[in-house]
């Protein structure tokens, strides 16, 4: 076999799981749209619950906009309480952020550790001794929650079965560069297609930040694994596994996405190989233990196992050009044009995805950004999910990567 017959072989054999995943995209691109807006109904709640807000930091100063955003809220104020759970080694941020407690005795607390021994799941773990609330709010520290979050996350926990309820990720700076961009594109198409469809079938993933929790549930299932980097993907398959109500809430809370490239990476290969390891670890259960529906399975392998693309991305990329280098030139042929508009459209799901998306938030005229983003960007980060992939796979220790936040500068 010549090396074009073997590189054209292998671009074959990849465009089936491509067209697989396509065809996907089109499925959920079609549900989407096919869903009649439909509020779900919950008892009325017989008296507020008490809420803790916590606030995990690891050197951000930001967080103190997120608190002070958090003291605007329109919840009594003997029904919440604020704790800044920081695990920051910059002597200057926890002054800045120990003050804040100081100004606001009993009412904002400040926990901080020697040590970051399961860094974030660690450092919200070690904060429950000193967490007082029936519902336990997360926001990390970059984000800008508005003054009625409380009294519409706390409406749905009037159903005793609800245990996570998860709201809308918006973002004020996702126009400064293409990344910034791509970045805010990818968690969109999540967000704005997948959780709806998610809510519908009860399958909502917390996404560790601006969303609430059940403690009981919380501590029922044995809280955050410290062994997880997506701790927030971990704890949601337990509480669905325990046959727990989750709801999304489509109201949106402003947020950073990275704007540096080695941010985003880093950040991507993070939630890639621990959505993996999560499936891994719990693949038994996710796809035998009783109390989960057919729908729920698929769609949990599906968030968990998503990233297996990747690396069918990088071969398809590599033997699709190598092909087109080794063969030899021929004269316009309307069958080989043909055949060609066939394979776009049939490996196209990800762009229809992102249409729809777009054009659900009316901001189609970005799509350029999103096909360049995609056509760039988005093969880069496949060949690091690939790796991240693998990694996860092999169980090859993946370090804990806390995303930088542009914002830190202007805080200090």
């Amino acid at each position: 076999m010549q090396a074009y017959e073997l590189t054209l072989l292998i671009y074959n054999l990849t465009l089936i799981p491509m067209i697989f995943f396509s065809v996907l995209f089109l499925i959920l691109s079609l549900i989407n749209l096919s869903m009649t807006e439909r509020k779900r109904r919950f008892p009325k709640l017989k008296t507020l619950p008490f809420v803790s807000i916590q606030i995990p930091a690891f050197n951000d100063p930001i967080a103190e906009r997120c608190v002070r955003q958090c003291l605007k809220m329109d919840y009594p104020r003997n029904r919440y309480e604020i704790l800044i759970v920081d695990d920051s080694t910059n002597k200057e941020t926890q002054q800045l952020l120990k003050r804040f407690a100081k100004k606001h005795p009993g009412f904002v607390k400040y926990v901080h550790r020697e040590n970051r021994e399961g860094f974030k799941p660690g450092a919200l773990n070690a904060a429950m001794p000193q967490t007082k609330g029936d519902i336990i709010v997360v926001f990390d520290a970059d984000w800008i929650p508005k003054k009625d979050f409380l009294r519409k996350i706390v409406r749905p926990f009037a159903d005793p079965k609800v245990a996570i309820v998860q709201t809308r990720q918006g973002f004020y700076n996702h126009r400064t560069n293409l990344i910034s961009r791509f970045a805010a594109y990818t968690l969109m198409i999540y967000h704005t297609i997948v959780m709806p469809i998610n809510n519908r079938i009860n399958c909502v993933f917390f996404c560790g930040t601006a969303g609430a929790l059940r403690r009981s549930a919380f501590e029922e299932v044995g809280g955050w694994n410290k062994a997880s980097i997506t701790e927030d993907s971990d704890l949601s398959i337990k509480l669905l596994l325990k046959g727990y109500t989750t709801v999304y809430l489509e109201d949106e809370t402003p947020s950073e996405v990275p704007e540096t490239f080695e941010s985003f990476i880093k950040q991507q290969m993070r939630w890639c190989y621990g959505n993996v390891r999560v499936f891994i670890d719990n693949m038994g259960s996710i796809l035998f233990r009783k109390g989960l529906s057919l729908k729920q399975r698929i769609m949990i392998t599906y968030i968990t196992m998503g990233h297996i693309i990747a690396p069918i991305v990088v071969l398809m990329t590599i033997f699709g050009f190598s092909g087109w280098f080794l063969g030899e030139p021929a004269l316009f042929n309307w069958f080989d044009l043909v055949d060609l508009i066939t394979r776009i459209l049939l490996t196209a799901g990800f762009f229809v995805l992102g249409f729809v998306t777009l054009w659900r938030h009316s901001l189609l005229d970005e799509f350029k950004y999103l096909a360049a983003g995609a056509l760039t960007i988005g093969l880069v980060l496949s060949v690091a999910n690939s790796v991240a992939l693998f990694k996860a796979v092999f169980n090859r220790n993946l370090h804990w990567f806390c995303t930088p936040k542009v914002d830190n500068a202007k805080a200090l």
